[in-house]
Parts: C-alpha cells; sequence; structure tokens
C-alpha cells in the first residue's frame, strides 16, 4: 500500500467541502494531506488505518483526522464504506492573529495519539450529539449558497466545540501543545523563507536582511509567536522535508540527510530520532506497510 497526497481543491477565501466518499474494499491507499478532516460513517464496516494502527469504522463512528499523519479508509472484504467528509484548512477556524478561543476549536485534531484517540463511537452520547449538527453542515454546504457561508462557518465550529466540551481538559491541553503549529502564519514572510531554503544553510542574519529587522528581534518576535526557537524551527522544517523524501523518493537515507543540509550523517540521525521516536529506517518502514513503495501524486 503506498503513501501519496491527496490534494483537496478547496476555495482560498472559504478552504471548506463537505462531499460524501465510499471506499470499495481494500482498494484505497494510504494517503495524507494539508487539510484537516472529519469522517463520519454513513455506512457499511471496515477500518481507518493510521500508519499501522488499525480501528474498526463502523455505522455512526466519527473520526478526526489531523493533517500530518497518514492514513487510510478500507471497507471490509467485498464490501463498501460510506463516509461524510467535511475538509477544511486550519485557517478556516484559526487564521493568523486569530484569539486562543479560536484555537482551541482544533483541539480535536490535536490529540496525543498514546492517550486518546480519534475516534468517536457511534452510539455514544457524544456521537448522538455531533451526528446532526455535521448532517445539517452538509445541507447548508450543498445548497451552494454564498450567503450561507457564516452559517457554515458557524455549524462547523459548533460540532468542534461539542467535542471540546465533551473531552474538556484533555482537548484544552493538547490545543495548547500544539497551538505554536497554528500561529506560524503570524510571521509568514520569516517561514516562507525557512520554506523555501530548507534544503540550505540557512542563519538569523539572513532571514533579518528578508524581513528588514535587526538579528535579535528577529529571534525575539520569531520565539514569542511561535513558542520555539529559529534554530528549532529550521529543524522541524528540515524533519518535516526529510519524511516527505523518505514515503516519496527512493532516496538513501544519507542522500536524504544531504538534501536537508545535514553533512553530518550521525547528526541527521540524532536530530530525526529526537522529533519522531525512529530512525529514518525505521519511519519509511512504518509508513510503508507490507514494503509498498512510497510515492507522491
Amino acid at each position: 500500500m503506498a503513501v501519496y497526497v491527496w490534494q483537496q481543491d478547496l476555495e482560498p477565501e472559504f478552504p471548506l467541502a463537505v462531499i460524501e466518499y465510499t471506499a470499495h474494499g481494500d482498494g484505497d491507499r494510504m494517503h495524507w494531506h494539508d487539510h484537516l478532516e472529519i469522517a463520519l460513517v454513513l455506512d457499511g464496516r471496515g477500518a481507518f488505518l493510521f500508519g499501522r494502527r488499525a480501528m474498526p469504522a463502523e455505522p455512526g463512528d466519527i473520526f478526526f483526522i489531523d493533517n500530518s499523519q497518514p492514513h487510510v479508509a478500507l471497507a471490509d472484504p467485498g464490501a463498501s464504506l460510506r463516509l461524510l467528509l467535511v475538509l477544511f484548512r486550519p485557517e478556516l477556524i484559526a487564521g493568523p492573529g486569530c484569539r486562543e478561543l479560536d484555537l482551541g476549536y482544533l483541539a480535536p485534531f490535536r490529540v496525543d495519539e498514546r492517550t486518546a484517540s480519534p475516534r468517536i463511537r457511534g452510539g455514544s452520547s457524544l456521537a448522538v450529539e455531533v451526528t446532526p449538527v455535521l448532517h445539517e453542515l452538509r445541507d447548508t454546504w450543498e445548497r451552494h449558497d454564498h450567503a450561507e457561508r457564516q452559517l457554515a462557518d458557524a455549524t462547523l465550529r459548533r460540532a468542534l466545540a461539542l467535542v471540546n466540551r465533551e473531552r474538556g481538559a484533555a482537548c484544552r491541553a493538547a490545543a495548547a501543545v500544539r497551538s505554536a503549529a497554528d500561529r506560524r502564519e503570524q510571521i509568514r514572510p520569516v517561514l516562507a523563507y525557512v520554506d523555501r531554503h530548507c534544503r540550505e544553510s540557512i542563519t538569523l542574519d539572513d532571514v533579518a536582511e528578508v524581513v528588514h529587522v535587526s538579528p535579535s528581534r528577529v529571534r525575539h518576535v520569531f520565539k514569542d509567536v511561535t513558542g520555539v526557537s529559529f534554530k528549532e524551527y529550521v529543524t522541524q522544517v528540515r524533519v518535516s522535508e526529510a519524511k516527505r523524501l523518505l514515503l516519496g523518493t527512493d532516496l538513501s537515507v544519507a542522500e536524504i540527510a544531504r538534501a536537508v543540509s545535514y553533512t553530518n550523517l550521525n547528526q541527521f540521525y540524532k536530530v530525526f530520532y529526537r522529533s519522531c521516536a525512529m530512525s529514518p529506517g525505521e519511519y519509511r518502514r512504518y509508513y510503508t506497510p507490507a514494503g509498498g513503495e512510497a510515492v507522491l501524486a
């Protein structure tokens, strides 16, 4: 089973889509995407795979899927699995300069998988409460009325708020851990520069020249907005790029290390393990089940 990037066309000014999707048997491929996803199981039975972690998918189940983890929905053999998918970019809810309150809406997607589940069981009190809200969102979306965009936005927020109320402190704590990532848009020019040049040597002086402020000011503002140091962020971006190369190419680990500006292979292994709790080779094997060849689409 290969890993690829699901490219969903979302309007920049209102990045939301509500669609029905049917998985037939095990024909779909493992994928990831840059939008968030809520999946409501309408009919059929099967499983959601997150890497090699499998969770049953039954009518009424609701899954909250982050934009950083490979996953796929599979129907039972010879059957189909019909899903209602709510797809949206994080900035629809929590855009640049947003309130902490807005960031909190995204908590259902920011759970620690070791202690929480992305699945809400069908028939549970929470699923019974959230399901009609998702159907209401679908009905609003299918009218394709621009005048109802605020209604669609509010309905989505209501579904997320219901989950947050039920999960309470655990969701809020998880949101706090991930809020730094959601605030990155506030310093877009610096982030864009790092993203474009992550395969090169990057210094604070380089970035300061781009944004026309002093290096010390960049350092202070960057840490204040993102919650991490500039050096730590550059490392995060390089590790993220290394992950994509591991799953999307057949380059060797040494070639990937050089591609993301690590001349010392041992240092690359240390940085990658510290970030992912597994080696580059283990990461490639874990997210490429059954020895499948990883590709990007």
